[in-house]
């Protein structure tokens, strides 16, 4: 079973716009602060709730966040239906809210959501829309994502074939999550097919993507010149 990322516990960055120019932008910006002020404190109290073992009370006050908007509530919300902690258990809810963390960028929301496509939980299996999250991850930085994303290239799943690629991915998230918990390592060992060419080729590909801001702009490139079609999918 592939890993999910825990519950988010760190307080997000709330930014209050500050009042200027008319009445009317004052007012509008002590609503916002009030409104981020009320977010805060729900996350806040949900985190308190969690660490006292209190689930059912977190994911109260997580929810009341979530629904303000915050994306960090609005994860930990999807991974409580998910695994069933303080609320009955739901992959489809979890579906949901992952969704809604994951449009905000949230990555851990996208890779979680991710798992759930490519494993046909709360939604029926979609290897296009795990690679389209996976991606989004990927470009992140989500050491597990991009794992992930190399063995949807291994094994041509919502993509087109290309162990290179796959292997190089690998590559990259096994050296950024060198812990128990990222596959990568055990699956580049059981990974079949590979050549000495192929290994030697993944290797460079690997480098370049490491040194890349974004990865996905060098694999993009890598698998276009090797006519690979590269994504199938749309961001």
């Amino acid at each position: 079973m592939k890993p999910f990322r825990p519950l988010i516990l760190v307080l997000s960055a709330y930014f209050f716009v500050a009042a200027a120019l008319t009445v009317q932008v004052r007012a509008q910006a002590q609503s916002q602060i009030e409104d981020n002020s009320q977010t805060a404190a729900h996350f806040q109290a949900g985190i308190a709730a969690y660490q006292a073992n209190d689930l059912p009370l977190a994911y109260k006050e997580f929810l009341a966040a979530a629904e303000q908007g915050d994306a960090d509530s609005q994860f930990n919300v999807a991974l409580m239906y998910e695994q069933g902690l303080g609320v009955g258990k739901d992959e489809q809810e979890a579906v949901v809210w992952y969704g809604k963390a994951a449009a905000q960028g949230n990555s851990a929301a996208q890779y979680n959501l991710g798992v759930l496509y490519e494993n046909g939980r709360g939604t029926t299996i979609d290897y296009a829309k795990a690679n389209e999250w996976y991606r989004k991850a990927s470009a992140q930085g989500d050491a597990l994502a991009i794992g992930n994303l190399g063995m949807l290239y291994v094994r041509g799943q919502g993509v087109q074939e290309n162990k290179v690629a796959g292997l190089a991915l690998l590559l990259v998230s096994a050296t950024r999550d060198p812990s128990p918990e990222n596959n990568a390592k055990r699956n580049i060992a059981a990974t079949r097919g590979l050549t000495a060419e192929m290994i030697g080729a993944a290797q460079t590909l690997a480098e370049e993507l490491s040194s890349a801001q974004n990865l996905l702009v060098p694999l993009d490139q890598y698998l276009q010149s090797a006519g690979s079609g590269g994504y199938l999918g749309s961001e």
